[in-house]
């Protein structure tokens, strides 16, 4: 049996390389993404992401595209970058829905919009430099995995799901994979028994309150008694009902560090009047049994009077007291030498079939 050296040794040279995270992503492929990622500590649970620095104000509620009118399945790729909603004549409103916005002619498909529906365009930096903020707020060993997009709303809403979030352009289409596939990543480097925590930034300008999203409303009784509706579930199953609106959730951590205005917290009439952002399509699709999710919307008008730094030390407080409170465990270092023995066995069970794929050859 011959084997070949100069594998055998670049194996081995990875084995005694080989970390449990991963460095800093560099995706040449990308077309137009500017997806930006980097790595966690060695001791974190958390991932951070930021999806958009800008706004299209886009309510989007068609869950499947469906087909036209005529009958034509709307699969073509739109090249028309929307930048209005389209008066609905019946309703009297303008409307956010590729079913009143898109139209067919000769099986292409166009968006149209309206020019009494305009909506807002501007965009900012901010949230991709606050969250980034935030996390290098915490000691290296626990800084957070980040996935941060540059790229402003109107063009791609990795948040929402493909056809909302993408307009299925192309562009757009290769930058919500990689927002995507990199949480994912992350998600798989932070490997079990560790319980995890995934945030995700986004902003408005609303009020100056800071908004946080559990994928239910809290604030009425019925909700509460079902923790699977909620990108939490793995959590409140174990903490119960205080996680979200009580002394142990992240709401009450912020107002002890700064932030006045926090929603929601405890039961009042005034909140439950209140409409807000509840989850994103990514919260909702990255929570599971072990990842609890949080969709945090901050009021970016606030940085009129507060610099980011002093914000992100703020929420970074804020969220290493709830970790703390809530006992979302840190891996631990027995765990960590445990994924580094997985690694190189997965690496030599890798060269072995290699060798013996070879030996089959040869014969």
């Amino acid at each position: 049996m011959h084997f070949d050296t100069r594998l055998f040794i670049f194996i081995i040279i990875n084995i005694i390389n080989v970390r449990p995270n991963f460095g800093q992503y560099s995706d040449d492929q990308s077309y137009l993404s500017s997806i930006e990622f980097n790595r966690g500590g060695s001791l974190t649970n958390l991932i951070f992401s930021s999806p958009h620095g800008g706004f299209l104000g886009a309510n989007l509620t068609l869950k499947k595209l469906g087909k036209s009118l005529n009958n034509e399945t709307l699969t073509t790729i739109l090249w028309q970058l929307p930048v209005a909603g389209c008066y609905n004549d019946s309703l009297k409103q303008c409307v956010y829905t590729l079913k009143d916005c898109l139209q067919s002619n000769n099986k292409i498909l166009s968006y149209h919009p309206d020019a009494r529906c305009v909506i807002d365009r501007s965009s900012t930096l901010s949230m991709y430099l606050l969250t980034k903020a935030i996390a290098q707020s915490f000691v290296s060993h626990y800084h957070p995995y980040t996935i941060l997009n540059k790229l402003t709303r109107q063009y791609v809403d990795p948040a929402e799901d493909l056809p909302r979030g993408t307009f299925l352009l192309e562009s757009a289409i290769r930058a919500y994979i990689d927002y995507h596939r990199l949480i994912a990543i992350a998600k798989e480097a932070i490997r079990s028994p560790s319980r995890g925590l995934f945030i995700e930034f986004v902003f408005h300008r609303n009020s100056q309150t800071i908004q946080l999203g559990y994928g239910f409303d809290p604030l009425y009784p019925s909700t509460m008694g079902k923790p699977s509706e909620s990108t939490m579930h793995e959590l409140i199953s174990r903490s119960g009902p205080s996680v979200i609106i009580g002394n142990n959730s992240l709401g009450y951590f912020l107002r002890l560090n700064g932030f006045e205005y926090v929603i929601p917290m405890e039961q009042s009439q005034q909140q439950r009047q209140i409409r807000y952002r509840l989850s994103t399509y990514s919260t909702r699709m990255h929570a599971d049994q072990r990842f609890n999710a949080i969709l945090f919307s901050y009021p970016i008008e606030r940085l009129r009077k507060h610099s980011i730094d002093q914000e992100a030390k703020r929420i970074a407080k804020a969220i290493e007291q709830f970790i703390q409170t809530n006992n979302i465990k840190i891996l631990s270092s027995f765990a960590s030498s445990l994924l580094s023995v997985n690694r190189i066995m997965r690496l030599c069970v890798l060269f072995l079939s290699q060798s013996f794929t070879m030996l089959y050859i040869s014969h």
